[in-house]
C-alpha cells in the first residue's frame, strides 16, 4: 500500500514575538510571528492544512452528535455508573440547553476554521506568489470557510458573518452580531464558487491525497443549492463530477471504509486521521462501542465502563430500513449481547480498525462526500424537475442500488417493494436510500431538516425509542417533546452581543 503524507500539520508558530536573548525585540527576524510568516509557498501551504485541522477536532468529537445523534438513525447505550455524558444523551432526545458544552465546542471550533481561513484569504493578495500556487491556496481557504458556514447555518440559523481577521477583542465584540441565514447562505456561495474556479480537478502529488478539489467544491455547493430548493442549479455541478471522470464507485462498499484503501476512487473528500501517538489519530470505534462490551475481540483492547463509550448506537428505525441482501448492513454494523441490560445491542462496524489498535488514536477517516451520494443527489434532483418513468434518476438510484446487491426500482414493477410510480414514491424511495446508503456519515439529520420531514419522523422515532428502551431504563419525560430544527445559539455568545 502507498503511504500518503495527510494533512495534520497545526497552524503554530504565529504572533510570536518573543526571544530569549532580546525580550524587547518585538519582531525578531529568526522568529515566525504575524509578520513574516505569510510570505512564502510553503508557509501558506502550513497555514492551509492548519484550517483543515479544526475539522479532525469536529469529527472526532461534536459532530457525530449533533449530526447523526440527533437524527432517527443513532441513539446511546445508557451508563447508570457513570453520568457524565448527559450532555450528548440531551442532544439525541432534543432536551439540550443553550449551555451544553458539545453544541458550544461545535460552534467554537466551527469558527477557530473561518478565523485561519480569513487569515489566510486576508493576506493572500499581499504575497508575491505563482499564480497557480496562490489560486490552490485561495481555492482551499474559500472551500474551508463555506464549508463550516454551511454547517453552522443549518445548525443554528443566523449567525455572526465574520470574514476578515479579528486581530483584537474590540473586533471580536464588533463581529459577534449575527446577520441573517440567507446572507451567510449567500457568502457560502460565492465561496464555493470561487473555489470551483480555484481548485485543481485532482493533485498530482500522492502527498496531496485529502485536499479539496474542484469536484469537492462543486459537490458541496450542489447540497447548498438543494438545501434552498433550487434543484435546477444543482444538476449541472452534479453533472461536472460525474464528467469530470475523477471518481468512480468502489465495486465493493465496504472498500470505502477500509483504512488500507483511504482516499479511494470514491472519495470525494473525507476528513484525514492517522494513527499513533501524535494527535492526529481518530477515536470513532472506541466512542461508538457499547460501554459495556467487556472482551477485547473488537478492539484489541479493553473497553472500560465509562461515559466515553456507548454513543451513536444504531436504533431499530435504521436496522429496520435495510433490505434482505443488501450488503451494507453487515459492512455498516453489528451486534453483541449486553453485558449489563442482556438485550441484543448493535454497534457501528464502519469504522473498525484492524486489531490490535491503540486506543483512541486509530487511522480511520471519516467521509464527508462520496461518489454514491452525487448519484443519489443528480436522482433526487432530477426528480424534483420532474418524474419521468425511466429517466435518469432511476438510472443513477439503481446504480447505487446495484452495488448494494439489490434489484432495480422501476416504475410500474410487478413487485410493489421495487414499484415506484410517482414523484412522492421516488422521494420516499431517495431519502430511504441515503439513510443506509450514507448511515453513520453525518448525512441524516440534515437530510430531514432538508426535506422537511425532522418533525414528523422524530416525533414517531421518539415514541418508538421510548417504547423500546423503557424495558431496561427510565427514559426522561422531557425526550422528543420538542422536536427543534435548530440548536439553541450557545449561551457564552449570546453574552457577546450584548
Amino acid at each position: 500500500m502507498k503511504k500518503y503524507t495527510y494533512l495534520f500539520l497545526i497552524l503554530t508558530g504565529l504572533s510570536i514575538a518573543g526571544c530569549k536573548k532580546d525580550y524587547l525585540n518585538l519582531k525578531p527576524t529568526d522568529t515566525q510571528n504575524a509578520t513574516n510568516f505569510f510570505k512564502t509557498p510553503a508557509q501558506f501551504t502550513q497555514a492551509v492544512n492548519g484550517a483543515y485541522a479544526p475539522l479532525q477536532t469536529l469529527y472526532n468529537g461534536s459532530f457525530w452528535a449533533l449530526g447523526e445523534m440527533r437524527s432517527d438513525n443513532t441513539s446511546y447505550e445508557y451508563d447508570p455508573y457513570d453520568r457524565s455524558g448527559t450532555n450528548k444523551e440531551e442532544i439525541d432526545e432534543f432536551r439540550e440547553l443553550n449551555n451544553n458544552d458539545m453544541v458550544g465546542d461545535f460552534f467554537s471550533t466551527s469558527y477557530t476554521a473561518i478565523g485561519r481561513c480569513n487569515i489566510i484569504l486576508g493576506r493572500l493578495p499581499a504575497a508575491n506568489l505563482n499564480a497557480a500556487i496562490a489560486d490552490t491556496i485561495a481555492g482551499q481557504a474559500s472551500f474551508l470557510r463555506a464549508f463550516n458556514y454551511f454547517n453552522l447555518v443549518r445548525m443554528f440559523g443566523d449567525l455572526p458573518l465574520v470574514l476578515t481577521e479579528v486581530q483584537s477583542v474590540g473586533d471580536a465584540y464588533k463581529v459577534a452580531t449575527k446577520t441573517t441565514a440567507a446572507n451567510v447562505y449567500t457568502q457560502i456561495i460565492a465561496d464555493a464558487q470561487t473555489a470551483i474556479t480555484k481548485l485543481p480537478v485532482k493533485y498530482a502529488l500522492d502527498g496531496d491525497k485529502g485536499r479539496v478539489t474542484k469536484g469537492t467544491a462543486e459537490t458541496m455547493l450542489a447540497e447548498v443549492y438543494m438545501t434552498q430548493k433550487k434543484f435546477d442549479l444543482a444538476v449541472p455541478l452534479l453533472r461536472a463530477v460525474i464528467a469530470s471522470g475523477v471518481y468512480n464507485l468502489n465495486a465493493n462498499y465496504a472498500d470505502n471504509f477500509d483504512i488500507s484503501k483511504k482516499n479511494g476512487p470514491e472519495s470525494i473528500f473525507e476528513i484525514q486521521y492517522q494513527q499513533g501517538n501524535n494527535g492526529l489519530g481518530s477515536d470513532f470505534i472506541d466512542t461508538f462501542i457499547p460501554w459495556d462490551y467487556y472482551d477485547n475481540d473488537i478492539t484489541g483492547y479493553y473497553i472500560g465502563n465509562n461515559a466515553q463509550n456507548g454513543w451513536n448506537i444504531p436504533t431499530t428505525d435504521l436496522i429496520t430500513a435495510y433490505e434482505d441482501g443488501d450488503n451494507r448492513k453487515d459492512a455498516s454494523l453489528t451486534d453483541f449481547t449486553s453485558d449489563e441490560y442482556g438485550n441484543y445491542l448493535p454497534f457501528i462496524k464502519k469504522y473498525q480498525s484492524p486489531k490490535p489498535d491503540v486506543q483512541g488514536v486509530t487511522a480511520n477517516d471519516f467521509p464527508v462526500y462520496r461518489y454514491a451520494d452525487v448519484y443519489l443527489m443528480l436522482a433526487e434532483c432530477l426528480n424534483e424537475q420532474g418524474f419521468a418513468g425511466g429517466g435518469d434518476a432511476f438510472k443513477y438510484l439503481n446504480l447505487v442500488r446495484q452495488r448494494a446487491g439489490l434489484a432495480n426500482k422501476t416504475a410500474g414493477n410487478p413487485n410493489p417493494a421495487l414499484n415506484v410510480s410517482s414523484q412522492e414514491a421516488f422521494r420516499t424511495a431517495i431519502a430511504h436510500e441515503r439513510q443506509v446508503e450514507l448511515a453513520f456519515e453525518n448525512h441524516r439529520w440534515f437530510d430531514l431538516l432538508r426535506t422537511g420531514k425532522a418533525a414528523s419522523v422524530m416525533a414517531a422515532h421518539g415514541a418508538r425509542e421510548k417504547t423500546e428502551k423503557s424495558p431496561y431504563w427510565t427514559i426522561n419525560s422531557a425526550a422528543y417533546t420538542n422536536i427543534r430544527l435548530l440548536f439553541q445559539y450557545p449561551l457564552n455568545e449570546q453574552n457577546l452581543e450584548h
